[in-house]
């Protein structure tokens, strides 16, 4: 049967590889035909039919749940089990359409990959799952990797679907997380290959310990919980083991004990990342691990302070830490388990009282405190004597540590390493730079996209081209002739693609956004390129109006799908627009053939100097780019004293000058760790909802009435606590009692506290309302509900709550600033924006400089900590090793861009992030309370709002006039302008 099933596999193989072969040489058909035929006359087998085929493959994906793993590798020559291939070509040779599956056959292959790489894991393999993109026509072959422990194949694959959006597209997404384009997986995915990894290469890191207790030791569990080793019905995996070590060392307060949790975001800790924790937190670990099968080796990690005794067990299946201390049990005791537990159920005794049995001695057991063995020696022993038994993959169906966006944060204790003062490391501008500006055009296939034109300028004008399928090296050889080249492209999110494998050693990305990247050439020269629409995110058609460019830049006419590789010379003019979207109305063809003339790339024929015309259009938006940027950067300069060349977005130059001005004087503090993310709770981003979440078809005129810089008003408004905070230990009544006025600076007896953050549990409302306010978040969706709820909160959205929804609550744990509060953000706000309104009114090109830092100025203090790094490799074998060593942190990985270059997304293991989040919070609060003086003042006047979003109402146009009097009365503010 053995033997039989072997020969099937051989077959299924060889059919697998000419299959392969086929589809990597549609052309050579004869040559395959008469390789298959040499195999199979050599062989003395008939021809394997495709049903035939597919019967081989059914039966040996049966039959592989059977096997053992080292088995069924050795027998597979690729050392990969291949699971699906969408065959891409027919029998002749030729490139066949290709299908998409039904969810159900998706469904079904995304199981059959989870139950393939469980198979490989319980025999102690890393496993690795690639899926190839492409059907071989209009989608080019993009192989991606990924490790199913850390994604969710569906979801990874909506992820990927996004790749190749436009700009604008993308920034109308660019904040929206939950936005993902719904195409079937079976339109993208040709093939789905699950590899082995072979035994990982051990690291020194200890994670999840990967073995439980067999049942007939459970008498022993209670000893052993404390090391997180359970019988299989009570597994836990609530604590890293490195934490639980220092939980039964004792020697830390439960504050820092959460402290130090929150910054670890995966279930393994390397020696590496212990050593940052010990430094920061001020103590040291002594940690011993067999080096081989006899040696102990000794290293103590830290600088100063007390020394935590901790022991790695390293054994195949998950290293573990343990703390290292004597454990009541002895050799003995191990080796004699069952007889003692006989003698114990016979004699009615509790067999805790022999843990430490040494010795039988006429029939009694003798113990002894002093034979009690080290932890690491006595699970050794009941490993011997066979007392664990390995927790396979369906044991487990989740086991990751922290994530403060899914998990309740426990906020006991405040803990002082968790707070830090704001500074603003000084940003030297950059010296002896040679700046370019560049841009490719490309042939698009799909959606493989092919440079064939480069045009890269200078500070003073002076450009080149580079025109041909090689244009891109001939680029990077230009380049390497300066000595310290930096080159900015709008759009690095694109042109990078074709920047990439020349050799890409650094990154700064989010999501699909390229905003800086570092080349390495094979000649040793390092060339830096930067996104400029990460500065000035606008498109280069309108760059003329923001910065009041002078010339003529005429409308823009080309023929973009036009070019390929047939016509990159010459071209016929009739009908080269027939293939763009939208299509050319009479008037811009009337106009391209004007072009043409002007341009001087009119030839006889009826044809038309193609490459000409593309260098001249190529240069032009460079040299838009050119002037635009130089502009930028003067303007940034004059008005702000700021380099944005030492700057990646707007957003980073924007939070650097307010931080600089407003949050440096020592008083401001920015948050880490558990306190971090419990701030992170109460910050709530703007509603958006119709009246009573219902549909709305209105007859009468309505207005969309917008609040005018909303975010900068908010700000105004604002005065910022100052210090760091306390735990609340008073009831709440009496944090409202002396909590200070909105805008009273300077405490008092009776008002000192300056601001809070509480979780609070909603029991009554009050006041129902057809735009509420209270949040219930569902599957990361944000509603706004009428229900009671459990809310993590501020005082300001507090104060909004009972005064407009009238709630009734109990307060939980939370957090409070006491002492005076900083107007430094209030005044600069205000003098930005009178700048701005009167360089507006003049007309004064300067004015976009501060429109955009207004608007960009508070996103850095609600970033997100960063929990993932990228790592790039040369070459796939340097990138597999990578895998074999660090498996369990790999997320995915994937040829960069389409070159020989590798990007690996691994798991950070620490989160050492700090933010001021308090300021965010309090933006956003503040801009919310604008919103609901306003929503709820046309509610109770019986003004229906019939849409809101951020900072805008839909209301009746006639209805505008009486709800700015309204306002007047009530806030004895105007409410326009």
């Amino acid at each position: 049967m053995k033997e039989e099933r072997n020969t099937k596999r051989r077959i299924y193989n060889e059919t697998v590889k000419e299959t392969a072969r086929r589809i990597e040489e549609p052309t050579r058909r004869e040559e395959v035909e008469e390789r298959e035929e040499a195999v199979v006359q050599q062989r003395g087998e008939e021809r394997v039919s495709d049903s035939s085929n597919d019967e081989v493959l059914e039966e040996f994906l049966n039959n592989i749940q059977n096997e053992q793993i080292d088995e069924l590798i050795n027998n597979n020559p690729y050392d990969d089990i291949i699971l699906y291939n969408e065959r891409l070509a027919d029998n002749d040779g030729r490139l066949i359409p290709h299908r998409s599956f039904t969810e159900a056959e998706w469904n079904e292959i995304a199981g059959n990959v989870e139950d393939l790489v469980g198979v490989i894991e319980r025999n102690g393999h890393g496993a690795r799952v690639t899926m190839i993109f492409g059907n071989g026509f209009t989608i080019s072959n993009r192989p991606f990797q990924i490790n199913i422990n850390n994604n969710n194949i569906n979801e990874f694959l909506e992820h990927l679907v996004n790749f190749d959006i436009g700009i604008e597209e993308f920034w109308r997404n660019y904040d929206d997380e939950e936005w993902n384009l719904n195409v079937p997986p079976g339109a993208l995915v040709r093939e789905v290959i699950v590899e082995s990894l072979g035994l990982p290469r051990r690291r020194i890191e200890g994670g999840f310990f990967g073995y439980y207790l067999k049942e007939e030791w459970e008498d022993i569990a209670p000893l052993l919980e404390k090391y997180q080793v359970y019988i299989r019905n009570t597994i836990r995996m609530n604590e890293n083991c490195f934490i639980q070590c220092l939980i039964t060392s004792k020697a830390f307060k439960e504050e820092e004990i959460e402290s130090m949790k929150s910054m670890i975001h995966t279930e393994n800790i390397s020696k590496k990342n212990i050593i940052k924790i010990c430094n920061k937190y001020k103590f040291r670990v002594e940690l011993k691990y067999y080096k081989d099968e006899e040696n102990i080796k000794k290293e103590v990690l830290g600088n100063e302070g007390i020394i935590i005794p901790i022991f790695l067990i390293r054994w195949n299946k998950s290293p573990h830490y343990i703390f290292n201390e004597k454990v009541p049990l002895t050799s003995f005791f191990i080796k004699n388990h069952n007889e003692i537990k006989e003698y114990c159920n016979i004699n009615n005794q509790d067999i805790n009282k022999y843990y430490l049995a040494y010795e039988k001695h006429n029939g009694q057991y003798k113990t002894k405190k002093d034979r009690a063995l080290n932890v690491y020696r006595a699970l050794t022993m009941l490993k011997e004597q066979g007392a664990f038994e390995e927790i396979t993959k369906e044991d487990i169906i989740s086991f990751r540590l922290y994530d403060a966006e899914k998990l309740k944060v426990k906020l006991k204790q405040i803990d002082s390493n968790e707070y830090k003062v704001c500074e603003s490391k000084e940003h030297e501008e950059r010296k002896n730079e040679e700046v370019f500006y560049a841009d490719f055009e490309c042939i698009t296939r799909g959606d493989h996209h092919i440079p064939f034109c480069m045009v890269v300028m200078d500070n003073e004008g002076v450009w080149n081209t580079f025109y041909g399928l090689d244009c891109g090296k001939n680029f990077i050889e230009y380049l390497s002739n300066f000595k310290n080249p930096i080159c900015y492209f709008h759009n690095l999110g694109y042109d990078g693609r074709f920047l990439a494998q020349y050799g890409i050693i650094g990154i700064v990305k989010k999501g699909h956004n390229i905003y800086s990247m570092v080349i390495k050439t094979f000649k040793g020269k390092k060339i830096r390129f930067k996104d400029s629409l990460g500065l000035i995110p606008t498109s280069i058609a309108n760059f003329k109006s923001f910065f009041n460019l002078e010339g003529e830049y005429e409308k823009e006419i080309f023929p973009y799908n036009f070019y390929d590789f047939d016509n990159l010379e010459v071209g016929t003019i009739e009908g080269c627009w027939l293939r763009e979207n939208p299509e050319w109305d009479k008037e811009k063809i009337k106009e391209f053939k004007m072009n043409l003339i002007k341009t001087d790339c009119l030839l006889p024929n009826g044809k038309f100097n193609t490459k000409k015309y593309c260098e001249y259009y190529c240069k032009r938006d460079v040299e838009v780019l050119r002037q635009g940027f130089i502009k930028f950067k003067e303007m940034t300069k004059k008005n702000l004293d700021l380099d944005c060349d030492t700057f990646s977005t707007i957003s980073a130059l924007s939070y650097y000058y307010f931080k600089s001005k407003c949050f440096n004087d020592g008083r401001i503090f920015e948050y880490n760790g558990v306190l971090r993310d419990f701030i992170r709770q109460a910050i709530i981003g703007g509603r958006n909802m119709t009246n009573r979440n219902i549909k709305w078809k209105v007859k009468e005129e309505i207005v969309d009435f917008d609040a005018c810089s909303l975010y900068p008003s908010a700000m105004k408004r604002l005065l910022i606590p100052t210090g760091y905070p306390k735990m609340i230990d008073k009831p709440i009544e009496f944090m409202f009692e002396h909590l200070m006025d909105e805008q009273q600076m300077i405490p008092t007896n009776d008002k000192f506290i300056s601001y809070f953050v509480v979780r609070i549990k909603i029991n009554k409302v009050g006041k129902p309302r057809n735009m509420p306010i209270i949040l219930k978040r569902t599957k990361g969706i944000n509603e706004y509900v009428n229900e009671c709820v459990e809310m993590v909160v501020d005082s300001i959205y507090l104060q909004d709550l009972i005064r407009y929804q009238e709630i009734e609550f109990e307060a939980k744990e939370g957090i409070y600033w006491e002492g005076e509060k900083s107007d430094l953000l209030s005044k600069e706000i205000e003098k930005v924006y009178n700048i701005r309104a009167d360089m507006k009114k003049n007309k004064d090109p300067n004015e976009i400089i501060y429109k955009l830092v207004m608007n960009s100025s508070y996103g850095k203090t609600i970033q997100k900590p960063i929990l993932s790094e990228t790592k790039f490799f040369r070459c796939k074998k340097k990138c597999d090793q990578f895998w074999r060593r660090n498996y369990v942190d790999i997320i995915y990985g994937e040829p960069l861009f389409g070159s020989d270059i590798w990007i690996v997304e691994v798991k950070k293991q620490l989160d050492d992030f700090y933010v001021p989040d308090i300021i965010g919070s309090l933006i956003l609060s503040m801009s919310k309370r604008i919103m609901n003086e306003l929503i709820y003042l046309c509610e109770d006047n019986n003004i229906l709002v019939y849409y809101q979003d951020t900072d805008s109402i839909h209301i009746k146009r006639n209805e505008l006039v009486g709800l700015q009097e309204l306002y007047f009365n009530r806030y004895n503010r105007v409410l326009v302008g």
